[in-house]
């Protein structure tokens, strides 16, 4: 804290704190910084290791501290130094906004949203859900993130987002106002009628290169075709994963979303569930969230 203060003291950058590896990648992954400062207890634990390769991709600036607690460390300066480090040619500013969450009951359910995404999918995530209003209908989410980085994503949306966000567990009830997030690495996040419409947890190989995997969400979902109304989006990233389960829901009657090129950070999913035809609708990232929630008509787009 005293190193926020120090950076923010200056009036020229808002600097955001992370208190895990995980919160770290969310962070990383949406504002590209060009600097960053991990004390030297965290820079030991094996997950940064993968940190350090989305910061290289950036070309971020990495600098290692010495914090209260000791340890080694590259650097060990105080917090003013420091903070007038990460402050050199800088400008800018980010803001992070807290929330005030509700866990109250929601009101018996009549649709479910599933969401699909991988490279770019974070930001675009946001966007889309950032639509939902508080009392939104449960919404099922498998996003291709590192392994032990999906906890950090989960508390980020959360603090952001007006509907509740959870990382998905076995056998919950689906509610209104309440996202859930595929964060087991180990099993794949379905939906099931067993004594009403609840998450599952699936154990099994990877599909389509993932696990969790967009397909396995999606094709699961179809037992709810008839009694709940489905409504799918399939968004930014690399690969066809989601694509041959979208096609099973628009067989079964699903609104079925594809994130359109232009707004797409690399147009592979979605682009795969075009062109087999299981996308009902072709939108850009910004109409994607009310299409999702019934508020606006969509239109199929051709495929470029």
């Amino acid at each position: 804290m005293a190193i926020r203060r120090c950076c923010e003291a200056g009036g020229r950058v808002s600097a955001l704190m992370a208190a895990a590896l995980g919160e770290a990648y969310v962070l990383i992954e949406k504002y590209l910084p060009r600097r960053v400062a991990v004390a030297a207890e965290m820079a030991a634990l094996p997950e940064f290791e993968m940190l350090s390769d989305m910061l290289a991709m950036i070309e971020a600036d990495v600098v290692i501290f010495k914090d209260s607690q000791g340890g080694p460390a590259n650097l060990d300066i105080s917090a003013e130094r420091l903070a007038a480090t990460l402050l050199r040619d800088l400008g800018g500013s980010l803001a992070v906004t807290p929330r005030t969450l509700d866990h109250s009951p929601r009101t018996a359910i009549d649709s479910v949203i599933l969401i699909g995404a991988s490279t770019g999918g974070i930001t675009a995530l946001e966007t889309v859900l950032a639509a939902f209003p508080e009392d939104c209908p449960p919404t099922l989410v498998v996003q291709h993130i590192r392994p032990g980085f999906a906890e950090g994503l989960v508390r980020r949306l959360d603090q952001l987002l007006a509907p509740t966000v959870i990382a998905a567990d076995d056998g919950t009830p689906l509610r209104r106002g309440t996202i859930y997030l595929a964060a087991a690495p180990d099993r794949h996040l379905a939906v099931g009628l067993r004594g009403g419409a609840r998450t599952r947890l699936v154990t099994g190989p990877a599909v389509s290169g993932h696990r969790p995997s967009v397909d396995v969400l999606f094709s699961e979902a179809v037992s709810l075709a008839g009694r709940l109304e489905l409504r799918a989006a399939i968004l930014t990233g690399m690969g066809a994963d989601g694509a041959e389960g979208m096609c099973r829901l628009r067989r079964a009657g699903a609104v079925t979303i594809a994130q359109d090129q232009g707004t797409s950070v690399v147009w592979g999913m979605p682009r795969m569930a075009v062109e087999r035809g299981g996308a009902s609708e072709v939108l850009p990232l910004s109409r994607i969230g009310h299409a999702l929630l019934g508020r606006e008509p969509g239109r199929l787009r051709a495929v470029q």
